[in-house]
């Protein structure tokens, strides 16, 4: 690249590779390539040049994510620029150029049509990276990982976008429809919902069709606001299916005293959880919150601090039950304020879709199995009781102990329903909240 016109084209050197292992037949090709180049630089002398055609100087046979990606970005060029201007329609000649290169030279002639005949593999290639660098076509999976680098998901919820995704992508592949946002009507999402709701191969709870399509109508919004696509045009706006109550002898249920007893009594496999438990019992703290506990977690002044869980938005203090006084001294015996309280379940890899506290939920299922507590309903995977059981234990006890539902919903960290606790509490006292958890009791 000349010197003078390094700044312009923003690069040292031209290159391209000629796709070919041939020295005879890349000798044949490189002189049209050259001339191409020359051509380039010349217009780049007289201010011709295109921010698409510099991009595109490089591009072969790429693959096709790589096209994908130059596309979408050569389109974003295309859309800074107001339509019918002189460096609308520079770029615009350039994506085209761009396709002529992906395309290739010909490789025969049809003398029946009069029209050069070019490699359909690189023609296709070609037809599909001008749709969506002229804002024809946007495929779904390109913007999906910028996405969801941008969203805050935890690694679960993104793991559910996923899975999301790729079911709507077997159902477009199924109905010969075109994976792009441009094919995704509101009629076609209506039709992906119902056969997903009827499907009998891998059949889905209509709470886990529901939460896919949150996933989907989140991510149609993100395309919104990035301009991919038109302002309120989202297909999923209002699609859900209906929340599916269960029936009264199919309800999740807090754990009897009997079944508290066994649990805290006997002696599992991995010493840590009766700890777990305890804690879940007497605070009514979610697993993920408990296993996620630091030595700092454990404040002076009689309290412990979790951290915010589903929709909080805030981590919150509750006061240290008598009965769990001896365990926490147990737990933070020694440690550093950074120290985890139970490192037997370490943090999990960033990216990786499953909570910290997986371990000690399989370890607690074992040991519930084992000691007997356990109330199954055929057809369903989950039982009516599990872990959460201690939390809805915990919120029985309160409640039986007349507690007010606004303290009990402060402690176990639930949204207060009332406008006024919404909009106008400005906190509770330290006295109500361990009055709370006090009145809970442990089974004798």
């Amino acid at each position: 690249m000349p010197r003078d016109l390094i700044k312009v084209m923003g690069k040292t050197r031209l290159k391209r590779s000629l796709d070919t292992h041939s020295h005879a037949e890349a000798a044949k090709r490189k002189h049209a390539v050259v001339a191409e180049f020359l051509q380039m630089i010349e217009a780049a002398r007289v201010g011709r040049v295109s921010h698409t055609a510099t991009e595109g100087a490089s591009v072969s046979a790429s693959t096709k994510q790589d096209l994908t990606s130059l596309a979408l970005d050569l389109r974003s060029v295309l859309q800074s620029h107001d339509e019918g201007t002189e460096q609308h329609e520079l770029e615009k000649e350039g994506i085209y150029q761009v396709a002529e290169q992906i395309r290739g030279a010909e490789i025969d002639y049809d003398a029946g049509t009069d029209s050069p005949v070019f490699d359909p593999h690189k023609e296709a290639k070609a037809g599909d990276f001008l749709r969506i660098a002229l804002g024809m076509e946007t495929p779904l999976n390109e913007p999906l990982e910028l996405f969801h680098s941008q969203v805050k998901w935890n690694a679960r919820t993104k793991s559910d976008s996923t899975r999301a995704m790729k079911a709507l992508e077997n159902w477009c592949h199924d109905h010969r429809v075109s994976f792009t946002v441009e094919a995704i009507t509101r009629k076609r999402a209506g039709r992906f919902i119902g056969d997903l709701a009827s499907s009998t191969e891998r059949p889905l709870t209509n709470r886990t069709i529901n939460k896919y399509l949150s996933c989907l109508s989140k991510y149609w919004k993100w395309l919104e606001v990035r301009g991919y696509i038109e302002e309120g045009t989202s297909p999923w706006s209002g699609q859900s299916l209906p929340k599916e109550e269960p029936k009264e002898d199919e309800k999740e249920r807090p754990f009897t005293e009997t079944e508290i007893s066994t649990l805290l009594t006997g002696e599992p496999n991995q010493p840590y959880l009766k700890a777990v438990m305890l804690i879940g019992a007497l605070t009514g703290a979610r697993i993920d919150a408990i296993i996620s506990l630091k030595r700092k977690d454990i404040t002076d002044d009689g309290n412990i601090r979790f951290k915010a869980q589903k929709r909080e938005k805030a981590s919150r203090l509750v006061p240290i039950h008598p009965d769990l006084v001896e365990t926490l001294k147990a737990l933070t015996n020694g440690k550093e304020p950074d120290d985890d309280l139970f490192p037997e379940c370490p943090p999990v890899p960033g990216g990786k879709a499953q909570e910290r506290s997986m371990p000690a939920v399989k370890a607690f299922g074992y040991y519930r199995e084992k000691r007997g507590v356990s109330e199954k309903v055929e057809g369903k995977r989950r039982g009516l009781v599990n872990f959460h059981s201690f939390r809805r234990w915990f919120i029985t006890k309160a409640y039986q102990a007349n507690q007010p539902e606004i303290v009990v919903q402060i402690v176990v960290g639930q949204k207060p329903q009332s406008v006024a606790a919404k909009v106008y509490l400005g906190g509770l006292t330290q006295e109500q909240l361990r009055a709370c958890v006090e009145a809970v009791k442990l089974p004798n």
